[in-house]
């Protein structure tokens, strides 16, 4: 019994692990029309933090001043996507810095992943 039960935890663990590096990070943006468009933060060349679980807030404001996107992707973090948010936010926070100084910290209203 206790190899069935570790064998569904191993299964259920590795297959979380490998759904959350598939997905493709999804961003809701406006249209030239001002339509609500699904896309992606890859299809749209955009700069964007990596969030993970349930969206907080809507970023289009902050989308529009620094051209910099905040992308959430699902709660399953494996350790390899976990240490790529961090580098990748981690970039992106300097980018900001450098161009605007501290100030886009209070803009963005919350702590991106990582930082």
């Amino acid at each position: 019994m206790k190899i069935k039960q570790t064998a569904l935890v191993t299964l259920l663990v590795v297959s979380g692990t490998i759904a959350a590096q598939q997905n493709d990070t999804k961003i809701i943006i406006k249209d030239k029309k001002g339509r609500t468009v699904e896309t992606t933060a890859r299809q749209q060349n955009m700069p964007h933090f990596i969030q993970f679980g349930i969206m907080s807030h809507s970023h289009d404001q902050f989308r529009e001043k620094y051209k910099v996107d905040v992308a959430y992707e699902n709660c399953v973090i494996s350790p390899l996507r976990s240490q790529q948010a961090k580098e990748n936010n981690e970039a992106v926070a300097a980018l900001l810095t450098k161009q605007y100084g501290e100030s886009w910290k209070k803009d963005l209203g919350i702590i991106p992943y990582g930082l």
